[in-house]
């Protein structure tokens, strides 16, 4: 080979592609673990979401949360709030609610939006509420005026 000639020899291009071979191998086994368990949660919103799959999206949020506390991994951020929520809309207020203390709890940073959450389920709460006490105000009365 020629001092001039910009080719390097076959022996050189095979050890600098050794090399390069061995650094991206070498970086690629320095990635960090998940800090949390994700499971099949975003799965579970994929299919809420674009597939419109409720009952699978449903499954997947609960088995991840499941496995996750049984196995002592970390949940995702918003992982008990998106259960808390389909609890709510199941009509589960307790359930709810014991779902977003638990997010609060678990992501600090979550907690005036998860406050908020709670107020507003304990203001359905109190809203059905008075809503059934005229009712059985109104049967108690027209109970007592039977002839």
């Amino acid at each position: 080979m020629k001092k001039d000639d910009p080719v390097p020899s076959a022996p050189k291009r095979i050890y600098s592609k050794f090399i390069f071979l061995a650094a991206t191998i070498g970086l690629a086994g320095c990635s960090t673990p998940s800090i949390y368990h994700w499971g099949q949660f975003e799965d579970g919103l994929h299919d809420r979401y674009v597939n419109q799959n409720h009952p699978q999206a449903d499954a997947y949020l609960l088995e991840t949360i499941t496995k996750a506390e049984q196995e002592n991994l970390r949940i995702p951020p918003g992982a008990y709030a998106d259960y808390g929520f389909l609890l709510f809309k199941r009509g589960d207020h307790k359930g709810a609610i014991a779902y977003f203390e638990k997010e609060k709890h678990f992501f600090p940073e979550s907690s005036a939006f998860m406050t908020k959450l709670v107020e507003r389920v304990k203001q359905k709460e109190s809203d059905a509420a008075e809503k059934q006490q005229p009712q059985a105000a109104v049967t108690q009365g027209t109970q007592g005026t039977q002839p």
